[in-house]
């Protein structure tokens, strides 16, 4: 009988209770358990930034009760990274690393910033990269300051370059496939406290999740497939998803007739993604833009001028055409100051860019096309149309239709 009421007991419990209570113990007979429990790792290059902007960073995380890690407090520097280092990396919750302009002049940096996107990958540790003064196209392209750098490394250090290069693509790579970060001289119009203040309530947001995340032995778990299915799939069903998603070219409508309509939708209450979002901070970019059109409701591409121009722009719009085909998600395109007439026939506008995207990416590029016209025939607004061209009537009708959808979604 009371065999019985324990068996039961342990079924009315929490599956993260449990998984905590067996991290607890088994932590407790880990005699060589990691030595340090650390919220954040700081990484960046001492002279560019440790008394100035790290030190603001570093002191704010620490009054907002964020326990730090920065190279200065316990470690002496080598010419390897040893265990310990290792250890106050993958025990942390958070990696940020701070990109200055002399940050790959240092070999420990480089060596440093391999083993936290190696714990990204394969722990799930959370990168919320700081671009600091740097301008991201040198690092991308491989010019300025930065292949300057790794041109001397490879004179001293020729099998470690490819790594450190790897690294550094997967931080500051091509806006949409690298990681999301803050590049200083646009945060805020620059200023740095307010970047500061940024950077530590996205912290604070982050470490307000489960606590069985905080234990050191976190990472242990993590690597066991069964628990990390079990975690991922857990925190799945508890992320509230957008309910729409919107699409656009930046140069086009990013600053007017975009922001404008995701202001009205938030304000009619509707879950919506924006290119701004912050869910998006340490993330592969590419592969969350997917995951969040797969799991909106609708999905509204504002097909404008240049949209064609990019190759993001199409990539998102491919997948919209396929939700749309296999979950029947709804799409609700507005032709931006363009004709559904050009796209179908490919008016000279659009097939320039097309044939400049079949020479670099010929794989892809039918399926673009394909999705770009389908959509032409989907029913939408042309925005010429609506009211003389007054924006904000469009807009009202597009935010009064979005309602309406996800209001009959939900009955």
């Amino acid at each position: 009988m009371n065999k019985r009421r324990v068996l039961y007991g342990l079924a009315t419990v929490p599956p993260l209770v449990l998984l905590s209570v067996c991290a607890y113990k088994a932590l407790q007979r880990k005699r060589h358990s990691l030595p340090w429990n650390y919220d954040v790792y700081l990484s960046f290059r001492g002279p560019d930034t440790r008394s100035c902007f790290v030190d603001f960073l570093y002191t704010s995380l620490v009054a907002a009760g964020v326990h730090v890690f920065r190279d200065n407090d316990a470690l002496p520097v080598g010419e390897e990274i040893g265990p310990e280092l290792l250890r106050a990396i993958r025990s942390c919750r958070i990696v940020i690393p701070i990109i200055s302009e002399q940050y790959a002049q240092s070999k420990w940096c480089l060596r440093e910033l391999v083993k936290i996107m190696d714990c990204h990958k394969e722990h799930g540790i959370s990168v919320f990269p700081v671009f600091y003064k740097v301008e991201l196209y040198d690092i991308r392209s491989g010019s300025g300051n930065f292949e300057e750098a790794l041109s001397k490394h490879m004179r001293v250090w020729p099998d470690e370059v490819a790594g450190w290069r790897k690294a550094l693509t997967m931080v500051t790579g091509p806006m949409v496939t690298g990681l999301k970060g803050w590049i200083s001289q646009i945060t805020a119009n620059g200023n740095e406290a307010e970047l500061v203040k940024i950077v530590v309530g996205r912290v604070l947001s982050e470490l307000k999740t489960t606590g069985i995340e905080r234990l050191p032995l976190f990472p242990i778990l993590m690597s066991n497939h069964h628990i990390r299915s079990w975690y991922h799939h857990h925190l799945e069903k508890r992320r509230l998803h957008s309910q729409v998603f919107l699409a656009f070219r930046r140069c086009d409508t990013r600053d007017s007739f975009a922001a404008y309509l995701h202001i009205k939708l938030v304000a009619a209450k509707i879950r919506v993604f924006y290119d701004d979002d912050t869910s998006l901070l340490g993330k592969f970019i590419l592969e969350e833009l997917m995951n969040t059109i797969e799991h909106s409701k609708i999905s509204i591409p504002i097909i404008s001028q240049n949209f064609t121009s990019s190759r993001w722009c199409l990539r998102e719009l491919e997948c919209m055409v396929k939700c749309n085909k296999t979950k029947g998600q709804k799409i609700l395109p507005i032709f931006y100051k363009v004709n559904p007439w050009d796209m179908k026939h490919m008016s000279p506008c659009f097939e320039v860019d097309f044939r400049k995207h079949k020479e670099n990416y010929p794989n892809e590029c039918e399926g673009w096309k394909r999705a770009f016209k389908e959509v032409a025939s989907f029913k939408g607004w042309e925005s010429e149309k609506i009211a003389n061209g007054h924006e904000s009537e469009l807009v009202k009708l597009v935010v009064g239709e979005v309602s309406r959808l996800l209001k009959n979604s939900q009955t």
